[in-house]
């Protein structure tokens, strides 16, 4: 967001850089946000991040050319939307690694700062067009007046500094869960999955130097436009090279591979012996889709089955499901992707943390601890347990247990 330049040729330029910034950010997000076909959960995330960019962008084209005074009400729709581009991106990594297909149950909490700062941004926002016409016109008399501006209750400078900071330490749990996720991985996993192992370290580099800009126009002894020049640029630049990235990588933009499930399985404590396998025949199935009438045949064969509760055995994989109801692997990795919109880890883990909750509080059943409940279900262990039941139920067992003590 820039006041008048020195210069009138090098406004419009970088006004043309940043309205170009603004198009291919915010197409790129659409296409995320409703093209993508897989992982849209993961998908939506970077959508809002991106977006969120890209919107910066647009209001700093305008206030360069003093546009904005056409469109008053988009000024300062943007500044929440700051405290959305890194949660949303490390949540967006952390969903494609593990495959996540919804929040977790405290992710609410990623998104209070935002919360907060629409709110105290909220008499600004809803005041009429002429008052922010009057307020614009004292705001971009003074060169540096963009930047000096009082964001909400806090002081000037307040919310970039923290903004900053909360940007930084998110950046920072992002290079954590990629370090985590490919110690825990094998090598045949990490070799399999170098190109989106790629890019997420690529997003996250990019992420990284997202926030020095910004550091670096609040204390080098410059000149208020031209530092505020430089970060400007520096975020504009950030959207246009991700951007430019992922059209170059359809595969991604598109519709990403999902992960095998080794390092999910290495993080959950199930068998490493069936982790490979879980590797080997769910990422083949992206490529197959199944007539509706097929799809149909097989779902009833499928759910017919599970009513056996083969899942009770230990280290069940999808080879030996697939045998059992006499279907292709790679048709039924395809079938329970399409239909359930899941991998087949958490289609098992769905049949027993449903076989648990049906017994929890049962007189019959008192005598086992959560433990042994579990393993009667068919986990391998405590840890994979509770990971499982957490994320598929929303709470931890022992809450659950305690909602419905009363009832029991």
């Amino acid at each position: 967001m820039i006041p008048d330049l020195p210069s009138m040729d090098h406004a419009e330029l970088l006004t043309v850089f940043m309205f170009v910034c603004a198009f291919v950010g915010t197409l790129v997000s659409l296409i995320l946000a409703f093209v993508s076909p897989v992982l849209r959960h993961a998908n939506r995330l970077l959508s809002v991040s991106l977006f969120s960019v890209a919107l910066f962008a647009l209001t700093s084209a305008l206030l360069i050319n003093h546009s904005i005074f056409l469109v008053p009400h988009l000024f300062r729709v943007n500044m929440p939307l700051h405290y959305l581009v890194a949660p949303c991106a490390y949540l967006y990594v952390r969903a494609v690694l593990y495959r996540e297909i919804r929040f977790r149950r405290f992710d609410w909490l990623f998104f209070v700062p935002f919360g907060l700062h629409t709110l105290e941004l909220l008499p600004f926002l809803l005041h009429s067009a002429a008052y922010k016409y009057q307020y614009l016109e004292g705001l971009l008399v003074d060169v540096a007046g963009v930047t000096k501006q009082q964001e909400g209750l806090l002081p000037a400078y307040y919310h970039p500094v923290l903004k900053m900071v909360f940007g930084t330490a998110f950046v920072l749990l992002q290079w954590r869960l990629l370090w985590q996720f490919s110690r825990r991985a094998d090598a045949a996993s990490r070799h399999e999955n170098h190109a989106l192992l790629r890019w997420l370290r690529l997003f996250t580099l990019l992420n990284t130097l997202l926030y020095p800009p910004v550091l670096l126009a609040m204390v080098l002894p410059v000149h208020n436009t031209y530092a505020t020049v430089f970060a400007v640029c520096a975020l504009g630049s950030y959207l246009l090279v991700t951007s430019t990235l992922l059209f170059f990588q359809p595969q991604i933009l598109y519709g990403l591979r999902q992960l095998p499930a080794a390092p999910r399985a290495a993080v959950a404590g199930a068998p490493a012996s069936t982790a490979p396998d879980l590797a080997r025949k769910e990422d083949p199935a992206r490529a197959h889709s199944l007539s509706e009438e097929r799809r149909e045949a097989y779902r009833a064969l499928l759910e017919g089955h599970m009513q056996q509760e083969p899942f009770r055995r230990k280290g069940y994989t999808i080879k030996d499901l697939a045998t059992e109801i006499s279907v292709p692997p790679h048709l039924l990795s395809a079938l329970i992707n399409q239909e359930y919109r899941m991998n087949f880890s958490d289609f098992l883990n769905r049949y027993r943390v449903d076989y648990v909750k049906a017994r929890m509080g049962r007189a019959e059943w008192r005598q086992l601890t959560l433990e042994g409940l579990a393993l009667e279900a068919g986990f391998s262990n405590r840890t994979t347990f509770f990971r499982a039941f957490t994320k598929l139920a929303g709470c931890t067992p022992t809450e659950y247990l305690a909602q419905i003590a009363p009832s029991a």
